[in-house]
């Protein structure tokens, strides 16, 4: 199982996302949506979905 953590300074290459599959993980940081190259994320993230990965978005709010 593979984690890949998107957060607004630090993320791993779009490729690595796009080759994500079953029982990897992406988690997408607060704040994440507002990177410059976000568009080409939401696209890796959605192969990255078709082939099984799943995604969890960290708001950052206490639970």
């Amino acid at each position: 199982m593979a984690v890949s953590i998107i957060s607004p300074d630090a993320a791993p290459a779009i490729g690595d996302v796009r080759a994500l599959g079953e029982r990897d993980l992406i988690i997408v940081a607060a704040g994440s949506r507002d990177r410059r190259d976000w568009p080409r994320y939401m696209d890796a993230i959605g192969v990255a979905i078709t082939r099984g990965a799943g995604v969890i978005h960290a708001d950052g709010e206490p639970e």
